[in-house]
């Protein structure tokens, strides 16, 4: 007899066997439907940030462990609840050890083949430890039948639910929403090329009528990032902030694309503003929100290749973002900065003469690969090149 074996067949046995290829199909479902990656509504953050009274990153991270959490918990519950049975002692050992291997593994391949690559080991390990403590849990204590599985599954739809569900009431949709209205209604004026950035910088940046007073300084200069990413970076970051991706307005920013350069390349511009989006996001699983937009970012590349120029245009806004939401007078100072004139060169290097359009072989050829030494001076060097951007560093923010 096999240590672990279906149950009996008779018509009591078929429909438990029905209810747990349901199970199984609604957790694969979920799977392939769930955000990747999976963040939380904002309106949970806020909640939490103001239940606690916590920086607005450490209450964003809380809700996204929540959020996982929660989720992955449930889904291993039900895969608990929906493995075969074991007779004996030693195929319920057998049973604690493959089922949860199983759904790890099952996981892993999913949110891969999602994101487009495999995810860094520390965005996972909090939905894998999730999974493994609810199918764990779920077998444990698999005497209390399928109300309990039942109940897993409504936690679980909730929880997708709820990840699909935009948080139309967050205080920081509102605001990108703002900022992206005043974009668009400044599209007639615009200018065309390196002019253009600027102009639209400057706008998202200038203070704001009839804004509320809980949008502070960085509030104000997050909502314009966000605004910007989605106008000239791409428009599915939306979603990330509880706006509709395909909403007239956010089709009308993407207009603003057009003509729009940084250093005379229109690939940069989009580089720099969803780079520094996905900063301001604050998920502290960063790199799989980067992943999300890998393709998007390939592709405007052209098929050219491998880029260093490229790479600096993300770093360039990585490091933009971060200055002008470091602190409130970090944020204040950019929006002064910015009030008095745009001088390109303080955002991005006027000469960024680094390696691009580069084969996968001459790559490999030439630096090895990411992380290698060679790799490492590259990325040095440009760092080096954006420390000469003066608006590129909280502490020099101010200086013009």
């Amino acid at each position: 007899m096999s240590e672990l074996s279906p149950p009996a067949i008779s018509s009591s046995g078929i429909s438990t066997t029905k209810a747990k290829g349901g199970a199984i199909g609604l957790v694969l479902l979920a799977l392939l439907l769930l955000p990747a990656p999976l963040l939380p509504p904002h309106l949970l953050a806020e909640t939490v940030q103001s239940m606690f009274g916590v920086s607005w990153k450490a209450a964003y991270f809380v809700a996204a462990v929540l959020l996982h959490t929660f989720f992955y918990g449930a889904i291993g519950v039900i895969v608990a609840f929906a493995s075969p049975q074991a007779s004996t002692s030693r195929g319920r050992l057998l049973r604690l050890v493959l089922v949860p291997l199983i759904l790890l593994t099952g996981v892993v391949i999913v949110r891969s083949v999602r994101l487009g690559h495999v995810h860094v080991f520390s965005n996972a390990l909090i939905p894998l430890a999730a999974c493994l403590f609810g199918v764990v849990s779920g077998l444990l204590f698999i005497q209390h039948g399928w109300r309990a599985a039942a109940c897993a599954t409504v936690i679980a739809l909730v929880g997708l639910a709820w990840a699909f569900l935009p948080s139309r009431s967050s205080l920081l949709s509102r605001a990108t929403e703002a900022q992206l209205r005043r974009l668009v209604a400044k599209a007639p004026l615009l200018p065309a090329g390196d002019a253009r950035f600027g102009v639209l910088l400057q706008t998202a940046f200038a203070p704001m009528d009839g804004a509320s007073p809980q949008v502070n300084s960085i509030e104000h200069n997050r909502a314009a990032i966000l605004a910007l990413g989605i106008a000239i970076g791409h428009e599915r970051l939306a979603r990330f902030v509880g706006l509709d991706h395909q909403a007239d307005l956010v089709r009308e920013a993407m207009a603003l694309r057009q003509r729009t350069t940084l250093s005379g390349r229109d690939d940069w511009p989009r580089h720099f503003c969803l780079s520094a989006a996905l900063t301001v996001l604050e998920n502290p699983f960063a790199s799989d929100a980067s992943g999300l937009m890998k393709e998007q970012l390939d592709a405007l590349a052209h098929g050219s290749g491998f880029s260093f120029t490229d790479l600096a245009a993300d770093r360039a806004g990585v490091r933009f973002a971060e200055a002008a939401t470091d602190s409130e007078p970090a944020a204040t100072a950019m929006q002064s900065r910015l009030r008095q004139g745009y001088e390109a060169a303080d955002y991005f290097p006027r000469n960024c003469n680094l390696p691009e359009n580069l084969t996968v072989e001459e790559f490999r050829r030439d630096y090895g690969g990411v992380g290698t030494l060679r790799y490492r001076q590259m990325m040095k060097e440009i760092e080096t090149l954006l420390d000469r951007c003066t608006a590129l560093s909280p502490s020099r923010s101010s200086q013009k």
